[in-house]
């Protein structure tokens, strides 16, 4: 009990402090994930049946749809990624797919491919049933994977927010019982 009462006592200074660390952690980490999503990606392709593409390193991949917000263009596309040797890359689908959006645009994860060597692959849709007038507006993005970062500054981000906004209830509740 006494704990509880000297976190009351001291309560406007530790809203105080709460709130610039809250904030400042809220900040950084928001900084963060949009900084994350701007380094995994690797570059954008249009949407099209079939395109050469260069990779110029090994390692995962993530194939990425972007669009606009609830568009169905995407609906039952299958898509290949053959290497320079003829092989097919290997894949999976993304176990959870990550989804991010903004007020115009949404992204959505779909495969993740293992880049044996680099050089040109052959990327191809399926299903695509020709083009549409609003093809310009969407785009298959392929980005080094992101997934585990961004939840590190998700949980920051929703422990920043706990934490300004619990400072701010602290405080005001001090400040109030102090000018009655």
């Amino acid at each position: 009990m006494t704990i509880l009462t000297s976190i009351y006592q001291y309560g406007i200074y530790l809203g105080i402090a709460g709130f610039t660390l809250g904030g400042s952690l809220l900040g950084y980490c928001i900084y963060g994930v949009v900084r994350t999503m701007r380094q995994a990606r690797l570059f954008g392709v249009p949407l099209v049946d079939r395109q050469e593409i260069e990779f110029v390193e090994t390692g995962r991949v993530v194939l990425c749809m972007e669009g606009p917000l609830l568009s169905r263009r995407f609906a039952h596309l299958e898509y290949d990624l053959t290497g320079p040797d003829g092989m097919a890359a290997k894949s999976r689908s993304a176990l959870l797919r990550a989804r991010s959006s903004s007020f115009t645009k949404a992204r959505l994860e779909l495969r993740v491919y293992d880049i044996a060597c680099p050089g040109r692959y052959v990327f191809q849709i399926r299903g695509l049933e020709g083009a549409k007038p609003s093809d310009g507006e969407h785009e298959m993005v392929f980005t080094r994977p992101h997934f585990l970062r961004s939840m590190v500054y998700l949980l920051g981000i929703v422990l920043g927010a706990c934490l300004t906004i619990g400072s701010i209830v602290l405080f005001f509740l001090r400040l109030a019982s102090v000018c009655s």
